[in-house]
């Protein structure tokens, strides 16, 4: 892969680790890191794409995903060419999105005479009502 490619893949991955955390509460971590990585550029420049990713997490419920991962992934790789040492610092946020992707849950209940009920998204497997 070369390096371009690798910088542009690292770029997406970052863009998509703030777009999903724009809604959680997770939040201010997530812009923690992104503060060291636009810090390589400067005070100014710093305070201005905090300013920006703010304004874009107030509408990160009414704009779609992909038009706010977009405008991320070019601002932080026009960031990374101009200043190669953030590298690093983008790289971080990147994997706070591969760790979302792989993160799961699994619960278990057992013993209970009555009704079970999960809650939530992406919910996949079997249920067993036979009565015991």
């Amino acid at each position: 892969m070369s390096e371009q490619t690798e910088l542009v893949a690292v770029a997406a991955a970052a863009a998509a680790a703030l777009v999903s955390e724009m809604v959680k509460e997770s939040w201010s971590s997530m812009r923690t890191l992104a503060a060291r990585v636009f810090r390589h550029a400067g005070a100014a420049v710093e305070e201005r794409q905090l300013n920006r990713l703010d304004a874009d997490r107030a509408q990160a419920r009414t704009l779609a995903p992909q038009e706010i991962h977009d405008r991320w992934q070019r601002r932080l790789l026009t960031l990374v060419e101009d200043y190669p040492e953030a590298a690093d610092d983008l790289s971080a946020l990147a994997s706070r999105h591969a760790e979302e992707q792989n993160g799961t849950v699994n619960q278990t209940s057992t013993g209970n005479s009555g009704t079970v009920i999960q809650v939530g998204r992406d919910n996949f497997g079997s249920l067993n009502t036979r009565r015991r």
